[in-house]
C-alpha cells in the first residue's frame, strides 16, 4: 500500500542518505512525487512510501529521529467545500485521481491519492482547492 508523507529537510540533512535508507533499512520503495532544494540547502519532498503500514511508521518515526519534519500529504491540500461549484476541472487535471465524479456527478476527494502537486489549485476558477501556505511558497 502506498502512503504519501511530506518531508521537509532543515539544512545540512539533505545531503545525507536518509530517503535512501528507508530501502536498506525498512525494505520500503518510494517514489518521490516533488522535491526542491534551496540555496541554503534547505528541502522538502513529498513521497509515496510502498509497504505495510507498521513498517512506514517505523520509518517515519526513523526520519524524524534524523530531525525531518514529517507529515502526511492530506494535512497539505484542500478542497472548500462551501464554495466548491463541483465543475470539474480539477479532475482534469490531476495525475492520481485522487480528484474524481462519482456516479452521482459530485466531486469527489480521495486525499489518500493526493501527491500535492498543485494543478488542482492553480486551475480552479473560484479558489476552492487551497494548499496551505507552506506548501505553496516551497
Amino acid at each position: 500500500m502506498g502512503y504519501n508523507i511530506h518531508l521537509r529537510f532543515p539544512a545540512g540533512i539533505s545531503t545525507q542518505p536518509v530517503v535512501c535508507n528507508l530501502t536498506r533499512k525498512f525494505d520500503l520503495d518510494f517514489n518521490i512525487s516533488k522535491a526542491q532544494i534551496s540555496s541554503g540547502r534547505e528541502g522538502y519532498l513529498i513521497l509515496e512510501i510502498l509497504g505495510q503500514k507498521d513498517v512506514v511508521e517505523q520509518a517515519k518515526k526513523y526520519l524524524e529521529e534524523q530531525g525531518i519534519l514529517v507529515s502526511d500529504v492530506a494535512q497539505r491540500i484542500f478542497r472548500d467545500e462551501n464554495i466548491c461549484v463541483e465543475c470539474g476541472f480539477c479532475t482534469t487535471i490531476c495525475p492520481t485521481n485522487a480528484l474524481y465524479m462519482d456516479k452521482e456527478h459530485h466531486l469527489q476527494f480521495d486525499t489518500t491519492k493526493c501527491v500535492v502537486c498543485t494543478r488542482c489549485v492553480k486551475v480552479c476558477p473560484i479558489n476552492a482547492m487551497k494548499a496551505d501556505i507552506e506548501s505553496v511558497n516551497e
